[in-house]
């Protein structure tokens, strides 16, 4: 095994480790980390995906009925479009994750942790925060 694959590994394992992790901090952990930092909370966040296009998406894991496999999946590029840099930043430092692997993991974990938030297809009352970034 040569350097490059010593490193392809390395930064493998480090990926699976920050997916452990924020798996392992549960659904809520995300949903506050938005209230903290995303204008709005969580709320906003799901009407600027609405407004992005991704509603289907959205309305799928609000779904009272939605089992974890029908819930879409919004790409981690279109995530990465609604949030603003200095909202990623401090998301990255909240979930203690790399910036560069906030919008994937959102991806991945956001449609669980709304569902997780939602009850009888509608979103449960979520905190807000001072210290969202304006």
């Amino acid at each position: 095994m040569g350097l490059l694959d010593g490193a392809k590994n390395l930064i493998g394992d480090i990926a699976a480790a920050v997916d452990r992790a924020l798996e392992d901090t549960g659904s809520g952990k995300l949903a506050l980390a938005l209230a903290k930092f995303y204008p709005g909370g969580l709320v906003a966040f799901l009407d600027r995906l609405r407004e992005t296009g991704h509603g289907g998406a959205v309305e799928s894991w609000l779904s009272a009925q939605a089992q974890p496999d029908a819930r879409q999946v919004v790409p981690a590029s279109a995530i990465a479009a609604c949030l603003p840099e200095a909202v990623t930043e401090r998301l990255a430092y909240d979930l203690g994750i790399p910036a560069g692997r906030v919008a994937t993991s959102l991806s991945e974990f956001l449609p669980a942790a709304v569902a997780a938030q939602s009850e009888n297809g509608v979103l449960k009352p979520q905190p807000n925060f001072s210290t969202q970034i304006r």
